[in-house]
């Protein structure tokens, strides 16, 4: 069976124990509290805290302990049905009813789990509520609830994308930390309840808003990364006319290829900020050197090759960003290595820096510059295919490739930086006779502007080799802006 009908029938086989959990549960409550329940569930989810894509995290859990400890396992069963309008309010898109049936299932069953956790711990611990017995039987359906609610996300979002359902559980686990002690907030209530009045709820608004503002914190923090992340590329296509969006692009087809090559959610995270940063280092490139029209000579080029190492210096302070320092460091490195800065192979290159080494270079090969027009996406397929096993990783270029043409990725064909051609236009000549032009190596034949034979990558920048005692330079080659990318 395929991904998707086995994602049906999890669906479907989660929804057949809710609906069985709901009419078991029905006749066994009054209106009235499950109203109340239904409307209180409302409101959490309604507000419901961004975790990761596809995953929202509420105060739902401590609504739910206190049907629990209220009316039992049937209430809060009846209560979690207040997730249905929640959804369709709060959720737009294709699929609105199959997700709300889901989400709405999970919730019954991590209900139920927990409810009958705590009708079964409490019979054999004895006590009455709020003594310490009663209070490890509701930490102990705390515990139950969460990991019931969370698991079933993490098998849902596992089926439905490439990821493996351990690095989906682990991406939500530091929510799931923070949900359990929130057993307190439960218990508070229903103390409050029993013991004061239903007035008595409105002071319980300052431990909710507090407990909220946790939820809130992890999606705060990942949109000020977000916030952050983008700072660096504005300052990047700011200075570099000639590659602006590039870092965009390179990041957004870095993670489809990294989906397509099974990486799990937190290392496409890290595939995804790092892709944007990856050239972060030509901020300490001197101006005349990045914007230059023409092509660079040995020294002009020297000073790019640092670009990377510069990258490394600007981000290693930053805490968050240290697992995509590798990606920077060596996106212009070759698995044969033969790249630069530092010249390692591929037993140094980890599976995301060659899925945004191969990306970057793809990038540049179908953008439009001022000095050439966008290869065409076969063109570029082709020359990285050629490029295969020496400079970039088969199995990246293979996933690439598929990738593209999955997803029907076109090239870049709008120059935006036209102000920098001075009232010129983009140089319509055959592009093989254009790549010549501007000194670079015609794809296959090693051959350059000047007739000498030199070892250069394709498009990735990477140092001409010395061959037949003479450099590119000595045989007439200067790298071409293309190379600057």
């Amino acid at each position: 069976m395929t991904g998707p009908q086995w994602l049906t029938i999890y669906i479907a086989s989660t929804a057949l124990c809710a609906i069985l959990a709901v009419v078991w549960a029905v006749p066994r409550v009054a209106l009235w509290p499950s109203l109340c329940l239904i409307v209180a569930v409302f409101v959490a989810e309604r507000y419901a805290s961004l975790l990761r894509e596809q995953v929202m995290a509420s105060l739902t859990n401590v609504v739910l302990l206190v049907a629990i400890l209220l009316g039992g396992p049937e209430l809060a069963v009846v209560g979690a049905l207040g997730s249905v309008p929640a959804f369709f309010v709060r959720r737009h898109g294709p699929r609105k009813a199959r997700n709300a049936l889901f989400n709405t299932s999970q919730f019954v069953i991590s209900a139920a789990a927990a409810g009958a956790t705590y009708d079964a711990s409490g019979a054999l611990l004895g006590g009455a509520f709020p003594d310490g017995r009663t209070l490890l039987a509701v930490a102990l359906a705390a515990v139950v609830y969460s990991l019931t609610n969370y698991s079933l996300v993490a098998g849902v979002v596992a089926l439905a994308t490439s990821d493996a359902f351990s690095d989906t559980f682990r991406s939500v686990g530091p929510a799931l930390a923070l949900q359990i002690p929130y057993v307190g907030i439960a218990v508070l209530t229903v103390v409050v309840v029993e013991r004061a009045s239903w007035w008595g709820l409105l002071l319980m608004a300052v431990p909710v808003l507090i407990a909220r503002h946790g939820l809130l914190a992890f999606q705060e923090l990942d949109q000020a990364y977000e916030r952050l992340v983008r700072s660096f590329v504005t300052a990047i296509e700011i200075k570099d006319h000639y590659t602006r969006g590039h870092s965009e692009r390179v990041s957004e087809l870095s993670v489809l290829v990294a989906e397509e090559l099974g990486v799990g959610y937190e290392e496409r995270r890290i595939t995804k900020y790092a892709a944007l940063l990856h050239d972060v280092g030509k901020i300490g490139v001197p101006l005349c050197i990045i914007n230059k029209p023409g092509p660079l000579d040995d020294a002009e080029f020297a000073r790019m090759q640092e670009h990377p190492t510069i990258g490394v210096d600007i981000l290693h302070d930053i805490d968050f960003l240290e697992p995509e320092l590798d990606i920077v460091r060596y996106h212009h490195e070759r698995i044969d290595g033969g790249g630069y800065p530092h010249g390692v192979d591929g037993q140094d290159l980890s599976r995301l820096v060659r899925i945004v080494t191969a990306v970057d270079a793809f990038d540049a090969m179908t953008s439009t510059r001022s000095y050439r027009r966008a290869l065409g996406i076969d063109e570029a397929i082709a020359e990285l295919e050629r490029c295969s096993g020496t400079q970039f990783a088969p199995e990246v270029v293979a996933a690439l490739c598929r990738t593209v043409r999955r997803v029907g990725w076109q090239p870049t064909d709008e120059f935006v930086s036209g102000e920098l051609l001075g009232g010129g236009a983009i140089p319509d000549a055959p592009r093989e006779e254009v790549r010549r032009s501007r000194g670079v190596r015609t794809p296959g034949t090693g051959a350059d502007a000047g007739g000498g034979v030199v070892d250069t990558a394709p498009v990735d920048g990477a140092v001409a080799r010395r061959r037949n005692g003479r450099s590119a330079a000595q045989a007439g080659h200067r790298r071409s802006p293309e190379q600057r990318r």
